[in-house]
Parts: C-alpha cells; structure tokens; sequence
C-alpha cells in the first residue's frame, strides 16, 4: 500500500474507472470500424463481377444491352433509396465520434493523467458523506464531490481525504 501524508491510499478506483473507460472506447471504435467496412464494402462481389461480364457482352449482344441498361435502371433507383440511409448514417456517425470524444475527454485522459503523475489532492476540513447504493459521495465544505465514501459514514463531519485532481477519485481518508 502506498502513503500520502501517513494517510493509507489504494489506486485500485482509479485505475479501474480509467481502464473501464479505456475499452468502452476501444470496444466503440471497433464498432465504428465494423460499421465502416460493412457500408463501405456493401455490394456484393459476384453482382460486381456479374455486372462486369455483362457490360464485356453487350457491346456485341443485343440481348445482354438490353440486361445491362435493366441493370443500370435498377441500380440508379437503389441509390436514390440509399441517399435516405446515408443521412441516417451520418447522423449516426456524428453521435459515435461525440460520445467517443465524451469518452476520451472526461474519462480517460483525466483518469489515466490522475494515475500516472500521482495527482492526488490532500483535504482536510468539513465533510458531508453521502451513503448510496452506487453513488456514495463526499462533499467537501468548498463544494468539491468526491465519489467514494472509503471508512467513512453518514455520521463523519470531519476528516481528512484523499482524492485524484481530475476524476475525484476517492483513494484513502480519516
């Protein structure tokens, strides 16, 4: 176990809560790149193939002309459907890249940033806990929540605590 100031502190909230949000954006980037390479590659490579062959025979044969501008006909209506997805897709996109920005700006660089410089805050003075299910929190008398509550009870009006700068992280307290 590590000490701030005598004080016993675990990182393990820390790392866990940065390593949480770590693969929730490597697991949404994969999600985006599968996405990506199914629109991208969407057309099936034997109508790909058909559609060349058929394009080889109709400069001598009239009846593969005649498949070929029925082709062409039914594919130009199928991209006026899809100009409708591609709307849809982009706002799709849009809303992937904000919440992976969200994820990168207010889950991992603040958390990792906390852990690897050792950016920890010690206070001591007026307290507030507040004893939940999953959100147990301290608030500090300057208005600063510190999520986690550690040793701590609803009955605890003063002590010391210490906290990561960024996510306000509980690590240790008395």
């Amino acid at each position: 176990m590590k000490y701030i100031n005598g004080i016993q502190i675990s990182e393990l909230r820390l790392i866990v809560h940065s390593t949480i949000f770590t693969i929730l954006l490597l697991g949404l980037v994969v999600v985006i790149g599968f996405w990506v390479y199914t629109s991208l590659t969407m057309k099936n490579p034997k109508e790909k193939e058909h559609l060349r062959k058929l394009k080889e025979k109709a400069q001598s044969d009239e009846l593969a002309k005649k498949q070929l501008e029925k082709l062409e006909r039914r594919n130009k209506r199928r991209n006026k459907r899809e100009k409708e997805n591609i709307i849809t897709d982009i706002f799709i996109w849009s809303i992937s890249v904000c919440v992976g920005v969200a994820i990168l700006a207010w889950g991992i660089i603040p958390g990792w940033t906390d852990y690897i410089r050792k950016d920890y805050v010690v206070y001591k003075g007026e307290i507030t806990v507040y004893q939940q299910m999953r959100s147990s929190r301290i608030e500090l008398e300057d208005g600063t929540v510190v999520w986690g509550i550690g040793d701590f009870d609803e009955h605890d009006t003063y002590g010391t605590v210490v906290y990561s700068r960024r996510t306000k992280q509980f690590l240790g307290g008395n």
